[in-house]
C-alpha cells in the first residue's frame, strides 16, 4: 500500500469526523512533508519512487543508475528517519491501515 494512497484515505475518512481528526491528519500530513523534506536527496528521491510510485528496488536501481544494494540501504536509512521523525502518530497510521 503506498503511503499517498493512506493519506488520501484518511482525508476521505475524516471528512466527515470532528474536527479533532481532521486537526491530527492536518498535523500527520505536514510532520510527513517537513520528515521527507528533511531527508538527504538521494535517500528522498529514492523512497518516493519506491512508496510513491510503487517501482520495485531494482528497477529504481536502474533508474537512477545505482545498484539494488545502495537503494536498499538507502531505504533503511529513509524508513528509519521517518519512524523517528512519525513515532508520535504512529497508533494513528495504524488505525488508518487497519481501515484499509
Amino acid at each position: 500500500m503506498h503511503m499517498s494512497y493512506v493519506l488520501q484515505q484518511a482525508k476521505a475518512f475524516s471528512s466527515g469526523e470532528d474536527g479533532d481528526r481532521r486537526s491530527d491528519l492536518k498535523d500527520l500530513e505536514k510532520k510527513l512533508q517537513k520528515a521527507l523534506n528533511d531527508l538527504p536527496e538521494q535517500c528522498r528521491t529514492i523512497f518516493q519512487l519506491s512508496r510513491f510510485e510503487g517501482l520495485k528496488y531494482q528497477e529504481i536501481a536502474l533508474h537512477l543508475g545505482l545498484s539494488v544494494k545502495t537503494v536498499e540501504a538507502q531505504m533503511g536509512k529513509a524508513l528509519k528517519r521517518l519512524r523517528i521523525s512519525l513515532a508520535e502518530f504512529l497508533p494513528l497510521l495504524i488505525f488508518l491501515l487497519w481501515l484499509y
